[in-house]
């Protein structure tokens, strides 16, 4: 087994297990609903006190006011819908958000420790990575 085949070998078992997000990390919730494109969005640059939200191909979507709204809105973009709720308590909105990037880090743990066992002298672990994130429309922030 090469590399290549590690990736989508990795890429095919988690995809039938991938929890979503907010719903996975999130009971019912009060908030405000944000319409945007039904594409992958990105993190753009803080701007005036703003956070931007990016389409992959560089346009505009919107403002955040802050860096946790602008995450949430991001992660919630994975399966391209077409609005976002967002949660109106902060503490919920954080909480999320902790419970997400610790579920993250544990399938970058996971596929880390699979890596290391397929591949003992292996030195592209963040490539696979990667890799495997960007198929999966994945993101860590």
């Amino acid at each position: 087994m090469n590399e290549k085949d590690f990736v989508i070998e990795q890429s095919k078992e988690l995809s039938e297990s991938i929890k979503s997000f907010p719903s996975d990390f999130i009971e019912d919730y009060e908030g405000k609903v944000i319409s945007v494109p039904s594409k992958n969005l990105i993190l753009g640059e803080e701007f005036f006190g703003k956070y931007e939200i990016l389409t992959a191909d560089g346009f505009l979507v919107l403002h955040a006011e802050t860096y946790e709204e602008a995450k949430f809105i991001v992660y919630s973009s994975r399966l391209k819908t077409s609005s976002v709720k967002v949660p109106a308590d902060v503490e919920v909105l954080k909480s999320s958000l902790s419970g997400y990037s610790k579920y993250l880090d544990g399938i970058i743990k996971n596929i880390a420790a699979r890596y290391k066992k397929k591949f003992p002298e292996g030195k592209n672990l963040h490539s696979v990575t990667n890799d495997i994130f960007r198929i999966l429309n994945l993101v860590r922030y």
